[in-house]
């Protein structure tokens, strides 16, 4: 019997992480494969939901992750199990595959309905919580980053994960401990795919990690991987550092109905389908009313110049302004209805030196798998309550144990 896998993340349909990990685990005779992700990078998107516009969903060519990892990258695989497919011999990605424009939990929440995957409904299913559909895993990742301590509330990667187990299903969510963007994923991929092999291994685990999360944070560098263990999460963070900038987009879209009401929307970097539900007839591009410096509404310029270029407060004032030392103070001042523009950026990271938590088995060169319940708490914190009987959060968090040391004698 076939393993269905639903696999999501919030780096994008594109990314090399996802890319890798569905070549990976096609290789696997017994996995169906199924993928729904975001259309654009939507990472740090927490478990934000669509409900204020709809979402558009493309159905994507079922070779066209294959397609995509063969753009440029060489891989020789021999020995791979190979699909002739119009006179072609080479091995062959072959997933039912889905992008959509809205957030990682918005792509697990749209998989569990019936309309993507209706092959997969089953009758035993509840309706009312999936639309029928269910997934042995559904495998949030690769993420291009760790996904360790509080950044299990920011992430989109968990959410993915996370949505899932909130509708009964089992959540995995994997990342590498890397931002580079020629980060390798293999050894990532390899562990995810040793991950879903003990799951459904057994029909006790199945059923005792269903609406649980497994997030798993990989060691940046793959090759020198020093063990693998269950642990609690820390609480790390990253700190924000906060600029000002200029503002981003002085347009805003305006959506005009049939009967002459005008809809405005806030800038966006991408387009994205309109929010009115109503009837559209034009798309205008016109200036928002609640900006610092627009256009008026008449197009003739309004002020100040535009751009999105960084740039630092006080020799903004100094310079672009032209405003002395003595009024620096005054001008300084936030006025009313003024709308200034701020970036998050990188303030260095809140530590914690605790033993055995997530953050620090990285450190060491260590896989780190957690086990969450959907409000984040960590199952294998061990001075935690849940409403989950005593013997089954014994039993899962020796499960958590057991894939541990399975994936460690698979993978290293």
């Amino acid at each position: 019997m076939k393993v269905n896998i639903l696999v999501v993340n919030d780096d994008g349909i594109d990314a090399p992480g996802i890319k890798t990990l569905i070549r990976t685990l096609s290789k696997e005779k017994e996995f169906n494969v199924c993928v729904v992700a975001p259309e654009r990078e939507r990472s740090a998107s927490g478990h934000c939901i669509t409900v204020h516009e709809p979402i558009g969903v493309k159905r994507l060519s079922d070779y066209y992750h294959d397609d995509m990892y063969n753009d440029g990258d060489d891989d020789d695989d021999e020995g791979d199990e190979t699909e002739k497919l119009e006179g072609k011999t080479e091995f062959q990605v072959k997933c039912k595959s889905y992008s959509i424009t809205g957030t990682p939990a918005d792509c697990s929440m749209l998989a569990l309905g019936p309309d993507m995957f209706p092959e997969l409904i089953k009758s035993n299913v509840n309706s009312n919580r999936n639309g029928g559909v269910e997934f042995d895993i559904v495998l949030s990742g690769v993420n291009r980053g760790d996904n360790a301590g509080k950044h299990v509330m920011y992430s989109g990667t968990v959410a993915g994960a996370r949505e899932a187990a909130m509708k009964g299903q089992i959540g995995v969510a994997i990342s590498l401990d890397s931002y580079s963007r020629t980060a390798n994923y293999s050894e990532s991929c390899k562990i995810a795919t040793q991950i879903v092999k003990s799951i459904v291994s057994s029909e006790e685990r199945k059923r005792l990690l269903r609406g649980f999360v497994i997030n798993v944070n990989v060691p940046r560098d793959g090759e020198k991987i020093k063990g693998v263990e269950t642990c609690a999460v820390s609480t790390c963070s990253t700190i924000p550092f906060w600029k000002r900038v200029k503002d981003p987009n002085p347009e805003v879209l305006y959506v005009t109905h049939d009967d002459g009401e005008e809809d405005a929307r806030a800038p966006s970097p991408l387009p994205s389908p309109p929010s009115s539900p109503r009837n559209t007839h034009a798309l205008e591009r016109k200036s928002s009313k609640i900006l610092s410096s627009p256009k008026k509404r008449d197009g003739s310029e309004g002020g100040a110049e535009g751009g999105s270029k960084d740039f630092d407060t006080s020799d903004y004032f100094k310079t672009k302004l032209k405003i002395s030392n003595d009024d620096e103070n005054e001008m300084a001042c936030w006025r009313k209805n003024e709308t200034r523009w701020f970036r998050n950026g990188f303030g260095g990271t809140e530590r914690d030196d605790r033993v055995g938590i997530d953050s620090e088995l990285l450190k060491q060169g260590k896989v780190a798998i957690s086990i969450l319940s959907t409000n984040n708490a960590c199952l294998t914190e061990p001075t935690f309550r849940f409403d989950v009987g005593e013997e089954d959060v014994v039993r899962i968090k020796q499960i958590g144990v057991d894939i541990a040391q399975e994936v460690a004698c698979s993978c290293l």
